[in-house]
């Protein structure tokens, strides 16, 4: 296992990060639950959460369905204008939970989609914490180095000139 914050191999047992002090138990857990999902009981589990996401939509769509045809109900059924404008917010209502019912899970889906997917745990991945070899860059020079050798130069300046 790789610590996530510095990137240093770790063992699962491993309650803290030897190199940056990170609490490793969380990360553990997570492997763990990540590792005990195999291939096909992952995938069963993919299709039992959509099964699950497909129930809830369409019993949000019937539930507002029937809340709109109680208030069509309403409308045609009973007089007076107090009866219309109940049956009107009523078939609102059930429009506005039939709409939400189904786009609802649309939007999540496609949020889900565009996301990237979450790095691997299982050490496969590049470590992310070791230092660049050789040198990289060029050291900068300092804006005091030149100074000294500009004071060398003022003190024979003024010698000169006395």
């Amino acid at each position: 296992m790789l610590c996530p914050n510095c990137g240093t191999r770790t063992t699962n047992e491993h309650k803290f990060c030897r190199n940056c002090g990170m609490n490793l138990e969380p990360v553990a857990r997570a492997l763990a639950a990540h590792l005990s999902l195999g291939g096909a009981a992952a995938a069963a589990a993919a299709r039992e959460a959509e099964r699950l996401a497909v129930r809830r939509m369409a019993s949000g769509l019937i539930a507002g369905v029937v809340v709109v045809l109680f208030g069509v109900l309403l409308m045609a059924l009973l007089p007076g204008k107090g009866f219309k404008v109940l049956g009107v917010a009523a078939a609102f209502i059930g429009l506005v939970a039939a709409l939400v019912s189904v786009l609802s899970p649309m939007l999540s889906a496609g949020r889900a989609g565009r996301q990237a997917p979450p790095p691997a745990l299982d050490g496969a991945a590049a470590p992310t914490g070791r230092r660049l070899h050789g040198r990289a860059f060029e050291p900068v020079s300092s804006v005091t180095d030149h100074t000294t050798e500009l004071l060398g130069v003022e003190v024979e300046d003024r010698k000169s000139r006395e």
